[in-house]
């Protein structure tokens, strides 16, 4: 299902990232987005997952009956839920992972894990209040298919800049279109700069097209809120994690309670002080 002609960008700065253009072959990618759910199906069902506007992903009974109408959609779900899928982005990022182990930035060694292919982060999305240590740690693969319309970004697709959850090793956006016309929308990539962000990149969404990164303690990002548009910005977003967190911890401060808050924990100590200090 992949295109053999699909074109990669790699950057490292400010952390390692994967531009690929015309990512699946032209007519898997057609009936993808032939069969992307229209907005009134996504509706009428319970939205349980919450990055966008509507979404569904395994385990809601709105996902199996997509998955049962629409061969795409089938081979799609089976690819993202297997081995070879995990590797496949492993492989993409072998330097960039070695580099994170070399510099200490990781609990474990991620390239050892073994790999769980079937659904395990089911519904809600596991963050760092609903998780906990494991025994025996593993790599696994998520999708979420959705849509985001007018305001999107601002409550959703991250709720402005952030990194994401701290058990995520790799965080992939794809572009199903849905648009006719769109102002924002864009996947936009910060660089800390002393105690400030600024913007490094500006990624427009564009059909067929897939970004992937890594999720390092410095992978600020986020969604330029969608200001105006003709039609739906369809997605996938697509994870590979851990079932337990592996970046190492960060310092709690006010500019990681802001950017990096899905990672950073106010603890009794650091309210002690804000109070008395």
């Amino acid at each position: 299902m992949l295109n053999k002609n699909r074109k990669v960008e790699k950057n490292i700065n400010p952390f390692p990232y994967v531009i690929i253009q015309n990512f699946f072959d032209e007519n898997f990618f057609q009936k993808l987005k032939n069969d992307f759910p229209k907005k009134n199906e996504f509706s009428v069902h319970p939205n349980n997952v919450g990055r966008m506007h509507y979404d569904t992903t395994y385990g809601d009974t709105f996902y199996s009956s997509l998955l049962e109408k629409s061969e795409a959609y089938n081979e799609l779900h089976h690819f993202i839920y297997s081995k070879e899928f995990i590797n496949f982005f492993l492989e993409i990022f072998k330097l960039d992972i070695a580099n994170e182990l070399r510099e200490n930035h990781l609990k474990v060694d991620v390239r050892k894990l073994d790999l769980n292919s079937n659904p395990y982060e089911v519904g809600e999305i596991f963050n760092k209040n609903n998780f906990g240590r494991k025994k025996k740690s593993f790599l696994y693969p998520r999708l979420d298919i959705g849509l985001g319309e007018q305001g999107y970004g601002i409550n959703t697709g991250g709720n402005g800049i952030h990194i994401d959850n701290p058990q995520r090793l790799i965080s992939i956006l794809f572009y199903v279109g849905g648009f006719e016309q769109i102002e924002g929308g864009e996947h936009r990539i910060w660089k800390k700069k002393d105690d400030n962000l600024e913007i490094e990149r500006v990624i427009k969404p564009e059909l067929n097209m897939l970004i992937a990164s890594i999720q390092n303690n410095i992978s600020y990002h986020d969604v330029n809120p969608i200001t105006r548009i003709s039609g739906t910005r369809n997605a996938f977003y697509i994870a590979i994690s851990c079932n337990s967190s592996i970046w190492k911890k960060i310092k709690i401060n006010e500019f990681n309670l802001k950017y990096n808050r899905n990672r950073c924990k106010t603890n009794f100590f650091y309210k002690l002080k804000k109070k008395f200090f």
